[in-house]
């Protein structure tokens, strides 16, 4: 079907996409237990899946993240649940109501994840309404 040279073309081009060093060396997120990046700090390096953030290092990061700085070649999406999983439970937001009161939309307390892009800072995640809120991650690389 191939020959043998273009077989190991293919296995060469395969390993050097899934391979770390392929992907950008700035692929990472520092999280702060307080606004404005200060505090107790951790970087985590990508690409990685984490489930649950209750065991970051040797301390419980779960609902303690209250600023963020993205790498530049990393994505993040932050979860308010554990294992990713979403949660339909709480309170709907109404922005007909609220803009009828004179107030601005706010975004939906059921928004269950945060995707933040490369190079994204946030001082503080109550912007967001995820101030302290966030008990799973995904950092993705770019290449």
């Amino acid at each position: 079907m191939y020959s043998r040279s273009t077989a190991l073309l293919l296995a060469s081009a395969l390993l050097a996409v899934s391979s770390p060093i392929a992907l950008g060396k700035d692929c990472w997120v520092d999280v702060y237990d307080q606004a404005d990046y200060q505090g107790e700090h951790r970087r985590i390096e990508g690409p990685v899946e984490l489930p649950s953030l209750k065991r970051l290092g040797d301390q419980d990061w779960s609902n303690r993240i209250e600023s963020l700085k993205v790498g530049a070649d990393a994505e993040v999406i932050a979860y308010r649940k554990e294992n990713f999983q979403e949660d339909a439970t709480g309170p709907t937001n109404h922005p007909y109501e609220i803009q009828s009161w004179g107030g601005k939309d706010l975004p939906s307390y059921r928004e269950q994840e945060l995707n933040l892009g490369p190079g994204k800072k946030e001082h503080h995640l109550g912007d967001l309404n995820f101030h302290r809120n966030i008990n799973s991650l995904k950092v993705k690389c770019r290449p």
